[in-house]
């Protein structure tokens, strides 16, 4: 299989995050100027792998990573299965309805209204996702892209889902090659 997982650009909530401080309050966070310039540079390594399709979580920073990796040269398909571990305010999503306005070329139809993990607030009033609900989910879409063929694709995702699946924390855009066992 020829799978290759690529971390989000730099997003504004990575740009200013301290964890001895309290959280910036950016939800669903877009890439910054140095953001986009990791995704350019990423490019380059991309262009060099035999990919016909990307699969690109529907937050905002990977949407605009993907962008400027891929252009319209690969058709996108948007799957909240490897949306980030929700653990601060920038995991929190944005409408499907909202992403639509904002990105008229995609679809995002077959979102739930609430397409990140839901749960009890906790006492900034998120939903934080839990460390075993996340390993779930990554194993059952490495059992989805075996069970499927997957190949020729590129997953266009976050740290801690690229963790789950792999057991490596990414730097952004950085590209994994992955093999499902």
């Amino acid at each position: 299989m020829t799978i290759y997982l690529i971390r989000h650009a730099q997003s504004a909530f990575n740009a200013v995050y301290d964890p001895n401080m309290p959280d910036p309050m950016i939800f669903d966070a877009p890439i910054t100027p140095l953001g986009a310039s990791q995704a350019k540079q990423a490019r380059t390594v991309v262009s060099q792998l035999a990919l016909a399709n990307v699969i690109v979580s529907p937050f905002t920073r990977t949407l605009q990573t993907a962008h400027l990796i891929f252009g319209n040269t690969l058709p996108f398909q948007i799957n909240a299965t490897v949306r980030e571990q929700l653990c601060n305010s920038c995991d929190v999503g944005t409408s499907p309805h909202l992403l639509a306005k904002h990105h008229p070329h995609l679809d995002f139809d077959h979102l739930e209204d609430c397409w990140w993990h839901e749960g009890e607030n906790d006492h900034r009033g998120f939903a934080v996702e839990p460390e075993e609900v996340l390993q779930e989910r990554a194993d059952g879409f490495a059992e989805f892209l075996k069970r499927e063929n997957i190949h020729s694709t590129a997953i266009v995702t976050h740290g801690n889902f690229i963790r789950a699946l792999t057991g490596i924390q990414p730097d952004n855009c950085e590209v994994i090659k992955f093999e499902p066992r």
